[in-house]
């Protein structure tokens, strides 16, 4: 049975009013600068921003975990075949460890008779550059216990679980007199990752 023309009216009007509202919706969006391709780099800048957020938690994550003993929180930070290089500015250590075991047994033999979470190693001042699933971060850290500063410069890569640290490398400097004449008498070495130096 046909509607009856009147039945018809409201449905016109609803329709009307619909697209009038779409229409104004777009013209508000457009003079917003909020058009199509507006609104994709947008996200794009919101992407990479993400990205360098979760690239400076790496290296949060790896003073969190150095400091508390926490392995797991460190396996959430490194890449299994991941690098690290500690080199001394004013002082003789100069350690490259490959893989995360060796990671983790020379950090343990550096910090593992220390008790409880108290805080050593501070992260500042991040410089990130993301390129796709790469990215290079750049960070100044203080060690409040060996009153020493120092340039993190870490390459991280996007995996499935996410970002993690595939090359960290630290150039240190003791502030300390005493402790730095201590430190040049005794060289830092990987003696707790036997055959990691290179």
């Amino acid at each position: 049975m046909p509607r009856p023309l009147r039945s018809l009216r409201p449905a016109r009007r609803r329709a009307a009013a619909t697209g009038a509202l779409f229409a104004a919706l777009a013209l508000v969006l457009t003079s917003l600068g909020c058009g199509h391709a507006v609104l994709e780099q947008r996200i794009k800048v919101l992407e990479v921003e993400a990205d360098r957020q979760a690239v400076i938690r790496l290296i949060h994550q790896y003073a969190h975990g150095i400091d508390g003993h926490d392995e797991a929180l460190l396996r959430q930070t490194f890449t299994a075949d991941a690098i690290a290089e500690y080199e001394g500015v004013n002082f003789p250590m100069d350690v490259t460890l490959r893989g995360f075991p060796a990671i983790l047994e020379w950090l343990n033999a550096q910090v593992g008779g220390r008790e409880g979470a108290a805080p050593w190693h501070y992260m500042d001042t991040h410089l990130v550059d993301v390129k796709g699933n790469r990215a290079t971060l750049k960070t100044f850290q203080h060690n409040r216990h060996l009153s020493a500063i120092g340039l993190y410069t870490v390459e991280a890569v996007r995996t499935s679980q996410g970002w993690r640290i595939q090359k960290l490398h630290l150039d240190e400097r003791i502030l300390d007199p005493e402790l730095l004449e201590q430190m040049q008498k005794k060289p830092v070495t990987p003696s707790a990752a036997p055959g990691q130096a290179s």
